[in-house]
């Protein structure tokens, strides 16, 4: 029989997930400090991977505590998609736009003119188009700037040409964002059991768990 795990194994598990998205941030800033956007980059985008794999962990912990058996070949298989990590750790959106896109002049339009409830539909149905692409989006991205690879007859992807230092910044930004609303989550248990009282009760009940780093920004 194949044994199953504990709720106790899944939270070490979520918390040590957190922890990495940390350090990972961490290293990535070291990288974009010293001009390696795109390995920075690689690394922000792994480091959005593990909140994912923090969140998942906390879902699975969840049904284990309710009850369900869950074996560690069925944790790595939920586990184991980029995909289906990058949309768990996506927290939030940012929307960013130049003045003269039609985004930029979407979200200039006075609040006063007739044109506002037109836009603010329009941002609104932009705004869902880039939660569902965005997992996706930032997979590719992350394979776009770890690895040279035949793209077409007169063209090679070269990571270090692929990534600017404005799209590698704007990553770890995204990234730091969210690290840091998660982290605040762990670090103070107490102000958030509202939320989701089983599991912050249990966080606070773990005295020694792991300290996570602080985050960074780029």
């Amino acid at each position: 029989m194949v044994a199953s795990v504990t709720p106790e194994y899944l939270l070490e598990g979520a918390a040590y997930a957190l922890e990495q998205s940390g350090l990972l941030l961490r290293d990535a800033n070291v990288l974009y400090r010293n001009g390696s956007y795109a390995s920075a980059m690689v690394l922000a985008l792994f480091a959005q991977e593990e909140l994912g794999r923090w969140d998942m962990l906390r879902d699975l912990w969840r049904k284990v505590l309710n009850g369900e058996r869950l074996t560690i070949k069925e944790i790595q298989d939920l586990c184991g998609d980029h995909v289906r990590r990058q949309r768990a750790g996506m927290m939030s959106a940012t929307t960013r736009a130049d003045r003269g896109s039609v985004l930029g002049r979407l979200l200039m339009t006075p609040f006063s003119s007739g044109g506002w409830r037109k836009a603010r539909k329009q941002i609104e149905k932009l705004t869902r188009l880039k939660w569902k692409r965005t997992p996706d989006d930032r997979h590719q991205r992350r394979m776009s700037a770890l690895y040279v690879d035949a793209v077409a007859p007169d063209r090679w992807n070269r990571p270090i040409n692929e990534i600017s230092a404005m799209e590698a910044r704007d990553y770890l930004q995204d990234a730091s964002n969210d690290y840091s609303l998660q982290r605040d989550r762990y670090i103070n248990p107490q102000i958030y059991k509202p939320d989701d009282p089983d599991f912050y009760s249990a966080l606070e009940q773990w005295t020694d768990r792991p300290t996570l780093p602080r985050p960074e920004r780029p």
